[in-house]
């Protein structure tokens, strides 16, 4: 199956947004195409007004294709896939099979993962709090060092090593503010235990 290249569209605001959310709360869509009226089945009902719920909430919204598996078999994930999925660097994903946080399977000496379980771990993320990330709560490579007082290198090498978990907003890093405040504890916690302090370039 070809698939399309995900496409993201900004949230809505304003009275756009308000018209919206009131037509929505029938539950009751219908859509026109080429001039048809078509009533939606539910399953594609109830993606269609979550998508148009987010938009009203002012959320954007990417939609891409899925591939979805043959009833039985579980879908295997390289471990690009699976960080790509998760929204985080290969290497923390990495990283994550390594400390066992994300079960791992070989085929041959490479690691593949099952969608159901980075799905499962996104929602764990979820109920902590911390995958629930506002983009205000999402920094650039630069903010982030400027809150942490480093370098934008020495950041950099920090997500590249997995010692600083990252998300992707297309090909630009971003880190979660939490994160980079509790990186920031954990070094004054080393410092204040006398330990000796990473090596900064």
């Amino acid at each position: 199956m070809n698939q399309h290249p995900p496409t993201t569209t900004p949230g809505l605001s304003g009275r756009e947004a308000e018209r919206l959310a009131d037509a929505l709360a029938s539950w009751d869509v219908t859509i026109f195409v080429d001039g048809t009226s078509l009533r939606l089945p539910e399953g594609a009902r109830d993606a269609v007004v979550d998508l148009l719920s987010r938009l009203t909430r002012g959320e954007a919204v990417t939609v891409t294709s899925a591939v979805v598996p043959p009833t039985g078999s579980e879908e295997l994930l390289t471990t690009s896939q699976a960080a790509a999925l998760a929204g985080i660097s290969h290497t923390y994903l990495r990283n994550l099979t390594s400390e066992g946080v994300l079960p791992v399977q070989y085929r041959g000496s490479h690691r593949r993962i099952r969608r159901s379980d980075v799905q499962a771990w996104l929602a764990r993320q979820g109920e902590d709090g911390s995958a629930a990330t506002s983009p205000a709560d999402l920094l650039t490579t630069s903010q982030a060092a400027a809150l942490a007082g480093i370098s934008a290198t020495y950041l950099r090498n920090l997500t590249t090593e997995g010692v600083l978990p990252v998300q992707y907003r297309g090909s630009h890093r971003r880190v979660r503010r939490s994160d980079v405040e509790a990186w920031l504890a954990g070094r004054q916690r080393r410092d204040d235990d006398g330990a000796p302090a990473p090596e900064q370039p």
